[in-house]
């Protein structure tokens, strides 16, 4: 997981690829650390899904931008160019099944 630097966000979000996941947390929140562990393991098994890592602390541009009300928050940039937002980390398997989904989009 690539962590993004504050300078170039905007870039990143415009051309990289989608789809793509772009995982907004805190370095000190413990749940974001958990659902970091929780994608790591998504990853492996949808690596055609990339996931990027940004620190909201150091962004507060791209918390407004996307009204990111807590971490950790996963955004989704689609194929279409839509996206989407998710906070909730319950299980490995259902980020598994929502990345395998965006992966299957057109």
């Amino acid at each position: 997981m690539r962590e993004w630097e504050s300078a170039d966000w905007k870039r990143e979000w415009t051309f990289t690829p989608a789809p793509f996941a772009l995982f907004v947390h805190t370095p000190l929140c413990g749940t974001c650390l958990a659902a970091r562990r929780m994608l790591t393991v998504a990853a492996e098994i949808v690596p055609e899904v990339p996931i990027m890592a940004a620190n909201i602390n150091v962004m507060p541009d791209m918390a407004q931008r996307f009204q990111i009300e807590s971490v950790p928050c996963l955004l989704i940039k689609r194929k279409d160019g839509n996206w989407i937002k998710q906070y909730r980390f319950p299980s490995v398997t259902e980020l598994v099944e929502r990345l395998r989904i965006e992966r299957e989009m057109k």
